[in-house]
């Protein structure tokens, strides 16, 4: 199973205003290891993460949220911002993969 490892200050965010997330497979101090399936949980993490980041560079946010958008951004770039780019990355992620030889 392909994971991404994100930011947990996004993550934990987003959970705390009742939305779906994918499950944690994985966690560390400041990370979860989610899976990198494309499920509708990870399409909603997605879009609320470009809401935020949207959101943010128009000055929307008070600057005490700039951690949670910097957040959200870094779980954008890993996860992808569309479904597309996030498969992509899986493919990139399983030919760099390394090898059982």
């Amino acid at each position: 199973m392909l994971k991404y490892r994100i930011p947990q200050r996004y993550y934990d965010d987003h959970v705390d205003c009742d939305c779906e997330a994918p499950a944690i497979i994985k966690a560390t101090k400041q990370h979860y290891w989610i899976s990198a399936e494309e499920t509708e949980e990870l399409a909603e993490l997605r879009s609320r993460a470009q809401h935020y980041v949207d959101m943010g560079a128009m000055g929307a946010f008070d600057p005490g949220f700039s951690g949670l958008i910097a957040s959200a951004r870094a779980t954008l770039k890993i996860i992808g911002e569309d479904a597309a780019q996030s498969e992509a990355a899986e493919a990139a992620m399983i030919a760099t993969a390394p090898r059982g030889f």
